[in-house]
């Protein structure tokens, strides 16, 4: 790591090093308060080096660094003194300020013996003359040798590694800080080592004051809050704000989540810290209010979710957070105001479910004064109409957008085709799918190549729209097995139900279109989970997005759950309930005079938990996206979509097309040629 030098060039260095802190004890005066340099030349060795140390001993570091410095001119100087001349002369040099000939002492140290690398004291101390003299990039240089220098004793490693972490913090670059000790630990060699590094960690972080816990607090994301050291730093925040009683219940729900679950050797230290904070604050309870239907058309759904709901109070109950629900039916005449009426701690509401009752609780009275402007509402629904999203309420749903994208992209991104069109049904949803579907293509890559309506009540147009939706040629019926021109596009949007699905692929088929890619909307995938019978043939490049798919891990979990308490099967609207209380159940009461910021801000930790249906994701104005998985359709239901696959029967479905093709042409060919015989 460091180039050799000359012992006579490093002793000529030291030596003029040690004539510049000569002559400013002289001009300060400090030469009367020791041994004048005639004295120290009539002094013996041995008894220079007892001067010497004594000094240093005494932390009198201008007179220490004298003598060290005059000791290594002695040729008598026996060679076992030197590691620890050369390390008292680099401490008391940089005491005094002398980065230079602190730096000098320990690279001649190494050179003459490379185990010194191995001493906390010469790493700490090389490192904090190398800060000083600016050597950033040299700094940069021996963290990379560090991380690989496993040969180095751990306890060196780890005094290098909060070294490392403070001189970052310096430079207010918190994320290197806390990455630098998660790079260290992760070497840790064995429990102890870790429970050791953990310790300190956390000793160095009490000694902190709160700006600098906060500013430490920056680099933590949500998705390594349980990790070392993010989740120390993440803790010891959370303790710091304990008595602020409006703030009490998230940091309080912050630091169990730490205590019980961090990915840390010794928790024990947090659970006792936390037992005292609970002791003296008390254990806070989160209120959440569901506003969903449970009589009318809707009650089976709305049951549903409340199974759901249920099973995730019990689960957060068995983990210490205490939920309390209340559930309001939204069929039952005046439930508006019962929601409204219900305790001030009640401000997290699910719900609705059902557009007309979110109108009416939009509608009900001036902004300001609605239930709406009261509570924190997390709507059950795809749009929130013409109000603002993250602002006005927020949503705990698929949104048509997301649908939408999750298409566009497979098409474009997986599978390569840019060039789409829309077939969609002349009614409200299918014009309005149709208008998301082309607003969203252009960003993601994809260009709109065809746009064809078709009367949603009238089957018998439904063949004749689609041929002018792939330009079939008028005289179709007269052309025979004549090829028709492929079309100009490779995928097309058929934003209709799955019954109509059924009529409509078929035509597709007949107008030799059974190489496009059909792309229909969510309504396909909740039908399909209790279709039966499917015919294939017409659905190999059928694709549908939905949010709900038993087979992942969150729908396992979620399953496993359920059968536990003996609650049933698990479904979409299961997994809705269950994933929205723990998710308000991490966003906690609201405190009066919350906010839409707040609430935003809240939901950027909430969001991080596991979730049993497609993950949610809130942007920082609290806008929802869901990732949602996609489904083709299979004989008795469906399955996740392979991008190889389909690629795979999107290739088979052109060459057939083009042996089609090239038996037509052969065709014509012998026609001609017989036709040409028959003249002659």
């Amino acid at each position: 790591m460091y180039r050799s030098r000359k012992v006579t060039a490093l002793r000529s260095a030291l030596r003029l090093a040690a004539l510049v802190a000569l002559l400013s004890l002289f001009l300060s005066g400090c030469a009367q308060r020791g041994p004048s340099i005639r004295s120290t030349d009539l002094l013996s060795t041995p008894n220079l080096l007892v001067e010497a140390d004594a000094a240093f001993k005494a932390k009198r570091y201008e007179a220490a660094e004298l003598y060290y410095t005059k000791l290594l001119e002695r040729q008598d100087l026996e060679k076992s003194e030197l590691p620890a001349i050369y390390g008292n002369l680099a401490d008391s040099a940089y005491a005094l300020g002398h980065y230079h000939q602190a730096r000098i002492a320990l690279e001649t140290w190494a050179n003459m013996d490379t185990t010194a690398l191995g001493r906390a004291s010469w790493e700490t101390t090389y490192l904090g003359a190398m800060a000083a003299l600016g050597k950033g990039e040299r700094l940069d240089n021996h963290l990379k040798w560090l991380l690989k220098a496993d040969n180095l004793p751990w306890a060196t490693r780890q005094d290098a590694a909060l070294w490392y972490s403070a001189y970052f913090t310096g430079r207010d670059d918190a994320a290197r800080a806390l990455e630098v000790l998660g790079s260290f630990y992760a070497q840790a060699p064995d429990l102890t080592a870790r429970t050791g590094m953990e310790q300190a960690f956390r000793e160095r972080l009490e000694k902190l004051d709160d700006t600098g816990v906060d500013d430490l607090a920056k680099g933590v994301t949500a998705e390594d809050q349980l990790k070392f050291p993010y989740a120390l730093v993440a803790f010891e925040r959370g303790v710091r704000q304990a008595g602020n009683k409006e703030a009490w219940s998230v940091n309080w729900r912050t630091l169990r989540n730490v205590a019980g679950s961090g990915d840390l050797a010794d928790l024990v230290p947090l659970r006792t810290r936390l037992a005292e904070l609970e002791a003296r604050y008390g254990m806070p309870r989160v209120g959440v209010a569901l506003a969903l239907p449970l009589t009318g058309p809707y009650g089976p759904v709305g049951i549903k979710i409340l199974r759901g709901a249920g099973l995730a109070q019990w689960r957060l109950a068995q983990d210490g957070t205490d939920v309390d629900i209340k559930v309001v039916n939204t069929e039952a005449p005046g439930w508006e105001k019962r929601l409204a009426a219900l305790p001030s701690h009640y401000t997290v509401v699910g719900g609705p479910l059902q557009v007309s009752a979110f109108k009416r609780l939009a509608q009900s009275a001036p902004v300001g004064q609605r239930v709406l402007d009261q509570r924190a509402f997390f709507t059950f629904l795809a749009s929130l109409g013409d109000l603002e999203e993250g602002r006005d309420a927020w949503r705990f749903f698929t949104s048509r957008s997301d649908e939408v994208r999750s298409l566009v992209r497979l098409a474009v991104d997986q599978l390569g085709i840019k060039n789409l069109a829309i077939f969609y049904p002349e009614e409200k949803f299918g014009r309005t799918m149709a208008r998301i579907f082309y607003d969203e293509a252009a960003p993601l890559g994809g260009r709109i190549r065809g746009m064809q309506g078709y009367p949603a009540d009238n089957l018998k147009q439904w063949a004749k729209s689609v041929g002018k939706l792939l330009k079939v040629p008028a005289n179709f019926s007269d052309i025979k097995d004549e090829p028709l021109p492929p079309p100009d596009f490779g995928a097309v949007f058929l934003p209709d139900g799955w019954r109509q699905a059924q009529t409509l692929l078929p035509n597709f088929f007949f107008y030799e279109g059974d190489q496009l890619v059909f792309l229909g909307p969510g309504l396909w995938s909740r039908a399909l989970d209790g279709a039966k019978g499917i015919d294939e043939h017409y659905y190999r490049l059928a694709v549908c997005p939905g949010a709900w798919w038993a087979a992942s891990d969150g729908g396992h979990a979620l399953q496993s759950a359920l059968t536990d308490e003996g609650l049933g099967q698990a479904d979409f609207w299961v997994a809705l309930g269950y994933d929205f209380i723990r998710f308000a159940g991490r966003i906690g009461t609201l405190p009066s005079g919350w906010t839409p910021e707040l609430v935003n801000k809240r939901i950027q930790a909430a969001q991080t938990m596991d979730f049993s249906m497609a993950r949610l994701t809130w942007n920082e104005r609290g806008v929802a996206s869901q990732d949602l998985f996609l489904f083709s359709p299979v004989q008795n239901g469906k399955e996740l979509v392979n991008a190889d696959k389909v690629s795979a029967r999107i290739a088979q479905a052109k060459a057939r097309r083009a042996k089609r093709l090239d038996a037509y042409e052969k065709r014509k060919e012998e026609e001609k040629a017989k036709k040409e015989q028959s003249v002659f």
